[in-house]
């Protein structure tokens, strides 16, 4: 398994805590790249100013992070 699929499967298993549902099932993960160790990923939110946003950050850090080589986390979030 590449390190994109590696974090693909890492998101997978980070839910959205209001929806109960996995982040890439209800299409919020727009991109994901690799830059050296960093993984950048972008997020769509379900609303705009969600009120979950710091639980989410730090689930997919979390999950993120578990994924060998990758030592930093940029998240950037749009809705």
């Amino acid at each position: 398994m590449t390190i994109l699929e590696q974090i693909h499967a890492a998101l997978a298993t980070v839910q959205d805590p209001e929806l109960h549902r996995a982040l890439p099932e209800l299409g919020m993960v727009k991109s994901v790249a690799i830059a050296g160790t960093t993984a950048q990923l972008e997020i769509l939110l379900t609303i705009s100013g969600c009120p979950m946003r710091d639980r989410l950050t730090k689930d997919i850090e979390a999950a993120v992070s578990a994924v060998p080589t990758i030592s930093a986390v940029e998240i950037t979030f749009g809705v």
